[in-house]
């Protein structure tokens, strides 16, 4: 009799812990928002590809993209692009992440799992830019950039 009082004085405690512990595991997934682990890998995937870029380092960040970006343009265009937009842009003056989120399947791209984190930027001639990068998860259980974009 003792036990049962005990349970059922705890009841709301041990209810609450087990909503707490479903809305942990519901909420993101409701939000199309990566797990920590996801997140961790996908932004390291990003600013490498950012510091590479960042450097002028063009011609390898196309190498360590994925194969979707690559057919989708020559690593001679894909030099020529980024070089017209950084220029528009300037160099980089700040970058801090802003989300993180799941993508629905990209057009024309391969049947996989999309993650794209956006980042609010500041460049020397241009004061507010958001750069979007996509990244898709390879054959190889690897995060690859398949898009760089900035608005």
């Amino acid at each position: 009799m003792i036990k049962t009082k005990s349970l059922l004085r705890n009841a709301p405690i041990h209810l609450f812990l087990i909503v707490s512990s479903l809305m942990l595991i519901i909420v993101p997934y409701l939000n199309k928002a990566p797990s920590f682990n996801i997140s961790k890998e996908t932004v390291h995937a990003a600013s490498q590809f950012l510091y590479l870029v960042d450097q002028e380092e063009y011609a390898k960040s196309w190498e360590i993209s994925s194969e979707t970006l690559q057919k989708m343009l020559s690593q001679t265009e894909w030099n020529e692009k980024l070089s017209q937009l950084r220029a528009m842009v300037g160099p980089l003056v700040e970058r801090f992440q802003h989300k993180i989120a799941y993508a629905d399947e990209v057009v024309g791209g391969p049947a996989t799992r999309y993650v794209v984190v956006t980042f609010m930027s500041r460049f020397q001639l241009r004061e507010r830019v958001k750069e979007t990068i996509t990244l898709l998860l390879d054959e190889n259980d690897q995060w690859l950039v398949a898009g760089y974009f900035l608005n």
